[in-house]
């Protein structure tokens, strides 16, 4: 049998699984090489205990299971092998008995983290389906019914009042429409494959205030810009307009009308790695209890706006989909301030084109 040894451990030390054997006290004496595949060295681990590992709220799941193995045993659970990230393993126990009490046991962990990935990214889908259908359906019944409710007022209303009504209905109609229209662009814009063009940042922000210039009065709100685009800069225009679209239209939306002046500034500097793109304003800022919860689906954080509540979560989900990164600072009374890095795909796009 001797002669056979270097046989297993050639299988366990080339498994894409993890093996390691800990003693009755739960303390690791021998681990494979695989675990450098999650940043440790197995050497490192030895002396240590299992339970050092494990995620404090599965800490008593993962104890209950190893204390009650009589026999092999499968089941799963979140490793912290590396500080800071947790891996998911299926866990295979053996106990080892040789004619002794308790001698310990093998384990053996199956990396199953990319099927849990997918599990929550399938969880958190239908969670957001289940929002976007309570919201649409709700949505779209108020702005209906009370145009159905002015169709039958203005039926009964004197001819010179029949005119009031009919705005009031136009009213409802361009607020169901622009919904419509909203969840359209979300979905069509979720759907796009993404591109690698090279972008004027100068024209762009040009083109979006000029789409922009019925939604204020010039008198009460200016905004000034800075573009610094010394580098070229590659990445998908429809999804970057996207971006500069709700951080201008949020920032029009939350101007503090009590302000003799509302600003809104906004900046873009790229590089040969990245864009910067900063919206800042003096608007009516966001209370700090309410600004972890800014880019879920459908929250607003004040009455003031009459929108969806879907500008914030569409700017979160576009700029993560660029692979890049949001921060976010805000004072109430004082105004907001979103920072945007957009990874530059110069590199890409030259070898592309």
């Amino acid at each position: 049998m001797e002669g056979t040894d270097w046989i297993f451990r050639e299988l366990v030390e080339n498994s894409g699984d993890i093996f390691t054997v800990v003693d009755k006290d739960f303390r690791i004496r021998y681990i494979s090489s695989g675990v450098r595949d999650y940043g440790a060295e197995p050497i490192s681990l030895l002396g240590k205990s299992i339970f050092d590992f494990a995620c404090p709220e599965e800490i008593e799941k993962w104890n209950q299971h190893l204390a009650g193995v009589e026999e092999r045993r499968l089941y799963e659970i979140g490793l912290r092998l590396v500080k800071n990230t947790t891996t998911y393993f299926d866990v295979t126990i053996y106990r080892i008995n040789q004619g002794v009490a308790d001698h310990g046991r093998v384990l053996k962990l199956h990396n199953i983290t990319r099927q849990k990935l997918k599990e929550k990214k399938l969880l958190d889908s239908n969670k957001q389906l289940d929002q976007v259908i309570y919201k649409t359906t709700h949505d779209l019944r108020a702005p209906l019914m009370s145009a159905l409710g002015l169709v039958d007022l203005a039926m009964h209303a004197p001819a010179d009042q029949k005119d009031e009504y009919l705005a009031l209905i136009r009213k409802s109609l361009n607020k169901l429409n622009g919904f419509i229209e909203e969840m359209h662009h979300f979905f069509r814009t979720e759907k796009m494959a993404l591109q690698r063009e090279r972008i004027n940042l100068d024209e762009l922000i040009r083109e979006e205030l000029d789409d922009q210039k019925n939604l204020y009065r010039a008198d009460r709100l200016s905004i000034e810009t800075v573009v610094d685009q010394t580098e070229e800069f590659f990445s998908d225009r429809v999804r970057v307009k996207t971006i500069l679209t709700n951080l201008v239209t949020n920032a029009i939306k939350y101007a503090d009308v009590t302000k003799e002046k509302s600003v809104i500034r906004i900046s873009a500097k790229t590089d040969k790695n990245q864009l910067v793109l900063i919206v800042e304003d003096n608007g009516i800022g966001i209370e700090e209890k309410y600004q972890k919860k800014i880019f879920d689906l459908f929250f607003r954080a004040t009455t003031q706006s009459h929108g969806t509540g879907l500008g914030l979560f569409i700017l979160k989900d576009t700029v993560e989909r660029l692979k890049g990164t949001i921060e976010m600072k805000s004072q109430p009374g004082k105004g907001t301030m979103f920072k945007i890095s957009i990874p530059n795909q110069v590199t890409q796009a030259t070898v592309a084109g």
